[in-house]
C-alpha cells in the first residue's frame, strides 16, 4: 500500500483532508494530513521545513505527495529537497511551480493580478522557490483540474500546457467536476484519482 502526504492550501488546516484521508486509510495506505503555520505569518520555507520534518519523523519512504493549491509551491519545494524519498507528487487545482518565481508571480504570468482572485498578499505566496528543474521534469507527477474553479482561468491552461508535454515531462493528468476544494465536494472522486495513483 502507498504512503500519502496531503498538503492544504492556503490559510487552511490539514483536517480539510478529513474525509479523503478516511477514504484511503480503509484501502489499507498510509495518510498524512499535517497543518502547517499560517501563510500571513510563516514562509514558504517554514512551510516547505514542516512537512519534511513530519517525513523525517515518522521515517517516510517511498512518498505520494499531494499538494492542493498553495500546497504545489510547498510539495515542491519538499520534492526538491527529499528527492530520495518521495516518489510522486500530485497537483491539485494549482499553479505548476517554476524555478525563481513566487505563486503570485506565476498568477501574473498569466496575466492576472492576486487581487483578481480575491488573495492576499500574504507572506509565504511572495516568497521565491528555487529548485532544480531538470530533476522536477522527471519525477513522476499527475494533475488535477477541477473544471469549475474558481481559479480556472489560469488552471485550465495549465492543464492543456500538461497534456502537450505529459508523455516527456512525466505527467499524468485528471479531471473533476467540481470547484477548487474539491477534497470537500468530491472526496471519494479524489480519492479513487489518488489510489489510482499508487498503482501506476
Amino acid at each position: 500500500m502507498a504512503t500519502y502526504v496531503l498538503v492544504h492550501g492556503g490559510d487552511r488546516e490539514g483536517s480539510i483532508w478529513a474525509e479523503v484521508s478516511n477514504l484511503l486509510k480503509e484501502q489499507g495506505h498510509k495518510v498524512f494530513c499535517p497543518s502547517m503555520s499560517s501563510v500571513k505569518t510563516a514562509s514558504l520555507q517554514q512551510n516547505i521545513d514542516e512537512i519534511k520534518a513530519l517525513i523525517h519523523s515518522k521515517y517516510l519512504k517511498d512518498v505520494i505527495l499531494v499538494g492542493h493549491s498553495y500546497g504545489a509551491m510547498v510539495i515542491t519545494g519538499v520534492a526538491g529537497q527529499l528527492n530520495d524519498i518521495v516518489s510522486f507528487m500530485v497537483f491539485v487545482d494549482s499553479a505548476v511551480p517554476e524555478s525563481g518565481k513566487s505563486l503570485f508571480s506565476l498568477l501574473a504570468d498569466y496575466g492576472y493580478d492576486y487581487q483578481h482572485f480575491g488573495l492576499t498578499p500574504d507572506s509565504a505566496c511572495v516568497d521565491v522557490l528555487f529548485f532544480d528543474s531538470k530533476q522536477f521534469a522527471q519525477m513522476p507527477k499527475a494533475y488535477i483540474l477541477c473544471l469549475r474553479s474558481e481559479f480556472i482561468e489560469v488552471t485550465q491552461p495549465i492543464y492543456d500546457h500538461i497534456v502537450t508535454i505529459a508523455e516527456t515531462d512525466n505527467w499524468l493528468y485528471f479531471c473533476l467536476n467540481t470547484r477548487h476544494g474539491c477534497m470537500l465536494t468530491q472526496p471519494k472522486e479524489l480519492a479513487d484519482i489518488l489510489s489510482g495513483i499508487s498503482s501506476k
